[in-house]
């Protein structure tokens, strides 16, 4: 176990940059933090150089802040992808790298990390950040929707949630989720209703552009046309939480991420390894008190940024020490020397079909290992083939109507892809046999390689198997109650003998608290606590009446 995490750690250090300091060493005061989160887009941004979006808010707050164009998901699905943000790990060395937990047929599981890993905004929590969501989590030790999860990450989860259930002048951390672009919304039946969000011009497919590896029909126009118009609602729900911020005087004070769970919702995008499922748009916006120094407002940013540094870059903004066992490391100043060099993701069950692919990225060149190599990449999911763009896709395909480019995605996968993303943006170009690129394709086995072998724990096991550790027989292990005592100084102590388990508490009733340290409180308190390892079932509720001598 200590050799593993010397590998890890030893390869970290090599493809991340290395130092945990703060990115802006002028932000001297804890910051309020909103994260935002579009679903399944890429980067339809007009900010992003995008002429056809139409993205008002998200455009004036690219204007204020930077824009990183090369930021990568660590898988092109929302599941694992979420989870690798919220951990700051790959999903691959915890074991939820598989979509989702939830959808497994063989057993019931949640993923279970090791009992020292914490969400990074439990972490914020314990620093005195107040915490909230709103409407998805989607970690794998959670379900999908808002109150499934761990009750210790968040003070407030839902659509209610926002900064005003604060304390006076508590810092705050909150993570928003916009639906409105989810692959869903191009569902016949279930049409988003553009016209009553006030959009005045929709996009008409007429103007959109057609990428190389879809044929270009009415069909395939008009559900790029939808995304589009799904993001207009997207960006409008941005605008509105920006004015809330000014309006109560926030925004001098908030450093604003906004960005995307993985790639475009369309088909050979979503649930992809190739730059349409894992490149996303990012945009930070700082207030000019706490700007890095190396950054202007109205910038770009090029250096590689990888989802599992959202976290620890957000721990080093509100001065929290980032855990060792965190893969991601925060954004640093390019000039330091010390950018990241690979950016890595994976590809694992989708739904009802075993799919496991292992990718590494540089600036210039995408690497893929097919570890199903014979099969095709296209497969009939049930909840894909309901979009008419995949119906139109599987129609062509037998109509022997596609060309070579827009057929690969369905025809058996060799065992390797090379692309040159530079001269080949949407990827449909292998060159893992050209004699000019032997090089380049030896370092990215390389590469990948090493990274398997330290961050691809879990990817080596069966999924039963994995399923049976962490819920023995399928059924979910309970968290044992807390223990409540009192020590010397009168001081009440809690602890629950399950390793690793978090604990919050509540006097009299009232709102509940993570506990971080002994407790002072009134004479005749009653003081209620509860205890959850990640992906257990949360434990019964422990009662104490706390009562003192005259």
């Amino acid at each position: 176990m200590l050799l593993r995490s010397l590998i890890v750690f030893l390869f970290v250090t090599l493809v991340c940059d290395p130092g945990n300091a703060a990115p802006n060493d002028t932000i001297r005061v804890r910051p309020n933090i909103l994260l935002l989160v579009a679903e399944d887009m890429g980067s339809r941004v007009g900010a992003f150089d995008d002429p056809v979006a139409v993205t008002p808010n998200l455009d004036r707050l690219a204007r204020r802040g930077t824009r990183f164009v090369n930021t990568y998901t660590t898988a092109g699905v929302c599941a694992p992808s979420r989870a690798a943000l919220i951990l700051g790990m790959y999903q691959t060395s915890v074991g939820a790298h598989h979509m989702r937990t939830g959808s497994f047929q063989e057993s019931s599981y949640r993923t279970v990390p090791p009992p020292h890993i914490k969400a990074f905004p439990e972490l914020l929590r314990r620093a005195g950040y107040y915490t909230y969501v709103t409407n998805k989590l989607d970690y794998q030790f959670s379900g999908v929707g808002a109150n499934t999860g761990p009750a210790s990450i968040w003070h407030n989860e839902g659509d209610h949630a926002h900064w005003r259930g604060r304390a006076e002048d508590q810092p705050f951390f909150g993570m928003y989720q916009f639906y409105e672009t989810h692959e869903s919304r191009g569902f016949p039946d279930h049409p988003q209703k553009t016209d009553a969000s006030g959009i005045a011009s929709p996009v008409p497919p007429e103007q959109v552009k057609v990428p190389d590896y879809y044929p270009d029909t009415m069909v395939v126009r008009t559900a790029i046309a939808q995304q589009y118009n799904n993001i207009q609602i997207m960006d409008k729900r941005v605008g509105v939480i920006l004015r809330e911020l000014q309006e109560d005087g926030l925004d001098k004070n908030t450093i604003i991420l906004w960005t995307t769970d993985h790639g475009d919702g369309l088909p050979r995008a979503k649930r992809e390894l190739y730059d349409s499922g894992i490149h996303v748009p990012m945009i930070i916006s700082w207030p000019d008190s706490m700007r890095p120094k190396y950054l202007m407002p109205g910038g770009m940013e090029r250096q590689l940024v990888s989802f599992v540094d959202l976290g620890p870059t957000i721990l080093s903004w509100a001065g929290v020490v980032i855990p060792r066992y965190m893969h991601g490391k925060p954004l640093a100043d390019p000039a330091s020397g010390m950018r990241r060099q690979y950016i890595f993701a994976a590809k694992d069950r989708l739904d009802e079909f075993p799919n496991r692919e292992r990718a590494v990225r540089n600036e210039r060149y995408k690497y893929i290992l097919n570890f199903d190599a014979g099969t095709p990449k296209a497969q009939h999911l049930a909840y894909r083939d309901r979009l008419d763009i995949m119906q139109e896709l599987w129609r062509l395909l037998d109509d022997g109507s596609l060309n070579a480019e827009q057929s690969a995605w369905f025809l058996p996968r060799p065992e390797e892809e090379l692309y040159d993303t530079l001269n080949d943006r949407d990827e449909v170009h292998n060159l893992a046999e050209s004699p000019a690129h032997v090089e380049i394709l030896q370092e990215m086995r390389q590469v990948l390689a090493q990274w398997r072998e330290s961050m691809d724990i879990f990817g080596e096991i069966n999924e039963a198997e994995m399923a049976a550790r962490f819920w023995p027989m399928g059924q979910q292990p309970m968290t044992t109650p807390p223990e409540i005592f009192t020590n010397s100084r009168s001081e009440l102590l809690l602890q629950s003998p399950t390793e690793g388990a978090s604990i919050i508490y509540r006097f009299n009733g009232s709102g509940w608290q993570l506990y971080t340290r002994p407790l002072k409180i009134d004479r005749n308190t009653l003081i209620s606590a509860k205890a959850v390892r990640y992906g257990w079932a949360e434990s019964p509720q422990t009662h104490y009446k706390y009562i003192t001598k005259k």
